[in-house]
Order: structure tokens, then sequence, then C-alpha cells
């Protein structure tokens, strides 16, 4: 299945609520930043950004300094809990967010499904008051990728890959190393 496939039932209803005039355009992308975003990916949502980034030669050492600059400031790396649970979801300013303009850079193809579903809900309010995570969308799309499964486990065999989901910038960080 395609990078487009596995996100189609996502970027349809990010369609839909754009025709219906209820978009991201004139926000400022409070998702993005620190104040809301704590994106985390999977194996198979990792790579396929990753043979994006690469097939547009933006898989450098620029991003990399990046990835690691918002894996310091946030401290990613980092494990906080009480002894007995580990509290791993932090927020975090995506990497990508404002790299050369407003916004996201990349197509709607290879982002992360999260990014994806999380959608303005009002025609009127541009500072994501009415914006949020549409899990049922998220739950619709899990059910028609049964073999994604197998897929995330191939993957972290392959790439030896300790995580099933981490911040986007760890994730990323992991394929310089192979």
């Amino acid at each position: 299945m395609s990078a487009y496939l596995r996100r189609q039932i996502l970027i349809e209803r990010m369609n839909e609520l754009e025709n219906s005039g209820k978009d991201c355009k004139g926000c400022s992308g409070t998702c993005c930043t620190y104040e809301a975003n704590s994106m985390m990916v999977t194996p198979v949502e990792a790579v396929e950004l990753v043979d994006y980034l690469k097939a547009n030669h933006l898989f450098d050492e620029e991003l990399k300094i990046r990835l690691l600059e918002t894996v310091a400031k946030y401290r990613l790396d980092q494990s906080f809990g009480n002894g007995k649970r580990s509290f791993i979801r932090r927020t975090y300013t995506c990497p990508f967010f404002n790299h050369k303009e407003l916004g996201c850079p990349l197509p709607r193809e290879v982002k992360p499904f999260g990014c994806l579903a999380f959608n303005a809900h009002d025609v009127e309010k541009k500072a994501g008051e009415f914006c949020f995570s549409e899990k049922e969308v998220l739950e619709k799309r899990e059910l028609g990728s049964v073999e994604e499964v197998a897929l995330n486990f191939e993957l972290k065999e392959k790439y030896s890959l300790n995580w099933d989901k981490t911040p986007l910038p760890l994730a990323l960080l992991d394929f310089f190393k192979s």
C-alpha cells in the first residue's frame, strides 16, 4: 500500500473541512508548537517520511541539526517518571514548523497520521481554539490497515528500532544512524 493510500481517509477528511472553509490557512500554527504538539510516529510513518526527505535531498546535515536541537531543547530523549511509570509523551515544536515559511513544508502524503487528523472545526476562529484531533477518523484508518502491524514489525527488525511509537525528531534521528 502506498503512503498516500495509507493516509487517504485522513486527507479526504481534511479536504472536506477545507472545502467548507475550515482550514489552517490563517492560523499561527499552535498545533505544531510546544503549546499543543506531542506528535509520535510509528516506524511506517517514519520510513515514508525519510524516503520523501531523501528523494527531495532534504535528509541532510541541516535537518539533523534541527532534529538534535529539538530533542535537546524539549528533552525528548529523557525519560521522566515516578519510579513505577514513565511519562514519555512530551510537547515540542515540530522541527518542520516554520522551516522556510509559515506552516509545514511536508506534503500530506507523508505527514504523520496524527498531524492529518488534527483539524480546524470553525470557519471564523484562527488561533487554534476549535482545532482538535479526530480520533474516530484515525481509528477508522487503522481498521483499514491490518497489514500495517506486520509492516511496522518488519521495519523495526530491519532498522533495529526499539520503539513502536516515538516523537518524530527521535524517529528521524534513528535513520541518520542506519
